[in-house]
C-alpha cells in the first residue's frame, strides 16, 4: 500500500470530511478524492460512507486504520534508525509548553539545547495544560511539559521541576492587612481572579483547596480570565487577588507591581510534568531532548528558587 495513500486514509478519519482533508494536506479534493477511491479498489472493500454532512468510516476502514497506524509508525523508525546509525542528531522538534514552563521554562532549555545540537529546528506551541495533553494525544508534538496532571489512557507523566504558588495581590493600602501570610478562611472574602479551565494552574489550585474542604464556589470570584500575564495585569489594575507561579510572578514581584503573600494551611505546592506519547515512536532528536531536558531541569531549579 502506498504510504501517502495511507497517510490521506488516516486524515479523512480524523476531518470527516473531503474538503477539509485537501486543506490540511494542500491538496486538491479531486486527488483526496482519487487516493480514496485507488485504497477502496485495493482493498476490495468500501471504506467510507458518503453522506450530505460528511463522511463516516465503515467498520472495514476502522480495522485498517489499526494497521496504517502501524506501517506509518514502522516508516518512522526505519528512518530514525538510519539517523541513529549515522550518528547524528538534527531535524525538526515539535514541543508544547502550558503557560508556565511553555513561558518561562523551555524557552531557556530551548537555547541551551540548539547550542549542543545546531542541526535542529524547535517548534515551540503555547496553550493550556489540557490543549497541550490533547495536541499529544493526537500526535500534532512529541513532547510536553504542564503545569497539572490529567487522566490519559496514552500519556505518561513524569515530574519534573517544583514550582510554588502564591497569592498576587496589588499594592495599594486597602490590601495592606495582610503582610506575610493570608488565612484560608480570609481568602474567600478576597475578590478573586481565577484562570481559564484547562489551565494547569487552575486545576492545581482548586486540588489545593478541595484538600481543605473549598471549592471554586468558595470565592469572591470578580473574573475569569486566560494566560498569567493578563491576570497580573488585572491584578496590577486593583481588580483583584490571584493565585500564581512564582516564577511567572517574579519580575512583577521584584518591581513592586504586585506583593505576595503565602495562604496559611493550603499547600500551594506542584511539579510541572515532562509529557510524552506512550504508544507513538519518538524521533532521534525527540529521545534527545527528552535525556537533555531531564538533566538539565535539575540545573535550573536553583535559579527558579532564586527568583523569589
Amino acid at each position: 500500500m502506498d504510504i501517502r495513500r495511507l497517510e490521506i486514509f488516516l486524515k479523512l478519519i480524523e476531518t470527516r470530511s473531503f474538503s477539509k482533508t485537501a486543506l490540511e494536506l494542500h491538496l486538491t479534493q479531486p486527488t483526496v478524492s482519487g487516493h480514496i477511491k485507488t485504497l477502496e479498489q485495493q482493498v476490495g472493500l468500501r471504506l467510507f460512507d458518503r453522506h450530505q454532512r460528511g463522511v463516516l468510516p465503515t467498520s472495514a476502514a476502522l480495522v485498517l486504520e489499526e494497521y496504517a497506524w502501524k506501517i506509518l509508525d514502522m516508516q518512522k523508525e526505519a528512518g530514525y534508525a538510519l539517523e541513529k546509525y549515522r550518528g547524528r542528531i538534527q531535524g525538526r522538534l515539535r514541543l508544547g509548553g502550558s503557560t508556565i514552563p511553555g513561558g518561562y521554562i523551555l524557552p531557556i532549555l530551548m537555547g541551551r539545547f540548539r547550542n549542543r545540537y545546531e542541526e535542529t529546528f524547535l517548534d515551540l506551541t503555547l496553550d493550556d495544560t489540557r490543549g497541550v495533553l490533547d495536541q499529544l494525544a493526537a500526535g500534532g508534538i512529541e513532547i510536553g511539559m504542564v503545569g497539572a496532571r490529567m487522566d490519559s489512557e496514552v500519556l505518561d507523566f513524569e515530574p519534573s521541576i517544583e514550582d510554588e504558588m502564591v497569592l498576587a495581590l496589588p499594592p495599594g493600602p486597602e490590601w495592606s492587612e495582610w503582610k506575610n501570610t493570608i488565612p484560608i478562611e480570609a481568602l474567600t472574602q478576597v475578590p478573586f481572579i481565577v484562570r481559564e479551565e484547562g489551565s494547569g494552574t487552575r486545576t492545581a489550585m482548586l486540588a489545593a483547596l478541595h484538600d481543605r474542604g473549598f471549592s471554586l464556589k468558595d470565592l469572591k470570584m470578580v473574573a475569569q480570565i486566560g494566560g498569567t500575564e493578563a491576570v497580573l495585569q488585572a491584578v496590577k489594575s486593583g481588580l483583584g487577588a490571584s493565585i500564581l507561579s512564582r516564577i511567572a510572578a517574579a519580575q512583577a514581584i521584584e518591581s513592586g507591581a504586585v506583593r505576595t503573600v503565602r495562604v496559611k494551611g493550603l499547600d500551594l505546592k506542584r511539579r510541572f510534568y515532562i509529557v510524552t506519547h506512550q504508544y507513538r515512536t519518538r524521533s532521534p532528536v525527540c529521545n534527545a531532548f527528552l535525556e537533555f531536558l531531564k538533566a538539565e531541569a535539575e540545573t535550573l531549579t536553583p535559579n527558579v528558587s532564586e527568583m523569589e
